[in-house]
């Protein structure tokens, strides 16, 4: 549904706004139909509104990616922090992963989307990249926030983050595929328990 929202907000407010609306949007015709006027109809802005928060379109797909990003890992941290050792602190973060994919899996099958169509177009790797850049930096302040805590000495902080990421990308893409719980927690204790058997001097 079209709203028609013409007065005065932040333009924060105006960018989750549009932000919103290009979920809306893909939701119903896939990233291809995220177009600038198609969101900010859908918003119920003024093209020229889009422009004034977004440089382009680009930049909003960028910012949608960031978004996920900070709400994924956030709970991800949570898990990580509360934990007792790596091995759990690691199954913990891939099990809020899970759950938020869960949550919404249609959501999530557009974003994989997102990044699979930049990563396929020149102009658009460099988000597809920054975003794969974000959830390893994230990633890595996580695990070296937790060996820090449990006075452990990891062999390599950013190999075990990318590990992190990796193993997080294929749990959620098999689920999405095969939507079976029982498989995904399966594979997720037993890579907690490889990367942090490999992880830990």
């Amino acid at each position: 549904m079209v709203r028609t929202t013409r007065e005065h907000r932040p333009a924060a407010e105006r960018r989750e706004q549009l932000l919103d609306a290009a979920v809306e949007v893909m939701r119903a015709g896939g990233v291809a139909a995220a177009t600038t006027r198609a969101v900010a109809e859908r918003a119920g802005l003024p093209q020229g509104a889009f422009h004034y928060c977004f440089r382009s379109k680009d930049e909003l797909f960028a910012a949608l990616l960031e978004r996920e990003l900070d709400a994924s890992l956030g709970k991800a941290w949570e898990a990580v922090a509360q934990a007792d050792d790596l091995e759990s602190g690691i199954a913990g973060a891939l099990r809020a992963i899970l759950d938020r994919v869960r949550s919404d899996p249609e959501y999530h099958l557009l974003t994989a989307e997102l990044v699979d169509v930049a990563a396929r177009t020149p102009d658009l790797a460099h988000v597809a990249a920054r975003e794969h850049q974000g959830y390893v930096e994230q990633a890595e302040q996580m695990v070296r926030g937790w060996a820090g805590s449990a006075d452990a000495a990891l062999a390599e902080p950013r190999v075990v983050a990318e590990a992190l990421v990796a193993a997080s990308t294929g749990v959620t893409s098999a689920w999405l595929a095969t939507r079976d719980d029982d498989a995904a927690h399966a594979t997720v204790a037993l890579l907690a328990r490889g990367v942090a058997l490999a992880a830990v001097r």
